[in-house]
């Protein structure tokens, strides 16, 4: 029995199911109900956080997390060819069909930050037309390697965190300092603030 847990958690480490961190951890129970969240999935298609242990190394996998679902947001999701209008002088295009109703963007955001973050993040770099919801045509971002960042805990209580996180540039030349804003959602940590203000 013990053979086939160790060759089912080397299967899924090599498929990419489970972080890294999850594999190097002590207590089988602690890896499960720490790091459960990081599984690989399609743009779009990512699970909501489930991290209910907030730590230094629970945190990177969250960011990392956060930062696809904002990625997709950010990106319109997955559109081939943009439908674009004008708009006081800018050009937008709608988003993709499966975030392209407020609600759908929302409980999408929701998947990693807390109701107030994604709202503010809907309202300020978004704008809702006809019923769909529509941004800025341009894609935005940093070089920022997330997955490779060290967290160092400001403070902590039940309900609330600060971290600051020191994350390299991908070409590793500079290492830049992000703090990151925690609340305590439903027994799962989510990022309290707004997509745009982290990434």
């Amino acid at each position: 029995m013990k053979n086939n847990k160790v060759m089912i958690g080397a299967l899924a480490l090599s498929l990419g199911l489970v972080s890294a961190g999850s594999a190097a951890m002590a207590s089988p129970a602690a890896a499960s109900t720490t790091y459960r969240t990081v599984a690989v999935s399609a743009p779009g298609k990512e699970g909501p956080a489930t991290i209910n242990n907030l730590t230094v190394r629970s945190i990177i996998p969250l960011v990392v997390h956060a930062k696809k679902i904002y990625t997709y947001a950010n990106n319109g999701g997955i559109v081939y060819q943009p439908e674009l209008f004008m708009y006081k002088g800018q050009e937008f295009r709608y988003l993709s069909n499966d975030i392209g109703t407020k609600p759908q963007l929302l409980n999408y955001i929701k998947k990693a930050f807390t109701h107030n973050a994604a709202a503010f993040y809907a309202q300020t770099q978004f704008l809702e037309q006809n019923g769909r919801m529509a941004q800025v045509n341009n894609d935005i971002g940093n070089s920022l390697a997330y997955e490779q960042a060290t967290a160092r805990m400001i403070s902590k209580n039940a309900t609330t965190a600060v971290y600051e996180l020191s994350v390299p540039h991908k070409d590793q030349t500079v290492i830049d300092t992000v703090t990151v804003k925690l609340k305590k959602v439903s027994g799962y940590w989510r990022i309290d603030m707004s997509p745009d203000a982290l990434f």
